[in-house]
């Protein structure tokens, strides 16, 4: 058998997945799949013929039609596929405000919530982070930008002693929090559960993984010259693996800030 196109074959799956869906591991008769989809038997004929030409059904020896293993995992990279798909087209608006080579990755939008600012509620976002934040018990986070709210936060957990918390910012940031929010810098790296690093790199966005009583999440905010454009929450493996490996990359890059 000739080895097919592998765009080909997304698009048999995406044309055919209720067919594929529809037939199961143990075994489906066509009359079945007729009457389960409420299509004709002529449009069950022609599905069954193309997901079978690519190897992802079979029929069996009692005449029935079953999934075979490329057919589950076909189906199941499907799905994921779809699911970033779908929310990268919710995001897209936000998204293409990063730069084309900022590190990002799909993961991040696979079921991910997506919060954008609008004109009657413009500082969402940032407190969908800002909640992140306060149902975290443990904060790893890189930031190119001050906002009250997270000061406020992050100041507030310190000192009660539910958090701790390790940040990377900009050089910029270090200048600002220590001319505009000096008393709160030194009173939360005063409780010993602050360690705060600095880098003369750029940050494209503020990135948070947390630790919570559910489990680990990830949040990041996308900015724009006017302001905070968005939040992007997830809580999927992938979505937290990419995150942490972005703050260790930066964490690891970065420098202690001086204890002056």
């Amino acid at each position: 058998m000739a080895r097919p196109d592998p765009t080909e074959v997304m698009a048999v799956v995406a044309r055919r997945g209720t067919v594929l869906r529809a037939v199961d591991t143990e075994g489906v008769p066509k009359r079945d799949l007729v009457e389960a989809l409420s299509v004709s038997r002529s449009t069950i004929d022609r599905a069954v013929r193309e997901l079978e030409a690519i190897g992802f059904i079979e029929r069996q020896d009692d005449g029935r039609y079953c999934r075979t293993l490329p057919g589950e995992l076909a189906l199941s990279e499907y799905d994921q596929f779809a699911s970033r798909m779908d929310g990268l087209v919710t995001g897209v608006d936000i998204v293409s405000l990063l730069p084309a080579d900022t590190p990002f990755d799909t993961c991040v939008l696979e079921d991910a919530t997506i919060v954008a600012a609008e004109r009657h509620s413009p500082l969402v976002p940032v407190e969908s982070l800002s909640d992140l934040v306060n149902r975290a018990n443990e904060v790893d986070a890189i930031a190119p930008a001050v906002l009250p709210q997270q000061v406020e936060v992050y100041h507030a957990k310190l000192v009660e002693g539910t958090l701790d918390a390790r940040l990377v910012v900009t050089d910029v940031v270090v200048e600002r929090l220590v001319s505009a929010y000096g008393v709160e810098l030194r009173e939360s790296l005063a409780t010993g559960r602050l360690s705060v690093r600095q880098t003369g790199r750029s940050i494209p966005y503020s990135l948070v993984v947390a630790e919570t009583d559910e489990g680990t999440e990830m949040g990041l905010l996308i900015y724009a010259d006017s302001g905070v454009q968005g939040f992007i929450g997830n809580d999927t493996p992938g979505a937290v693996e990419w995150a942490r490996g972005v703050f260790d990359k930066y964490w690891n890059a970065s420098t202690p800030l001086p204890e002056a």
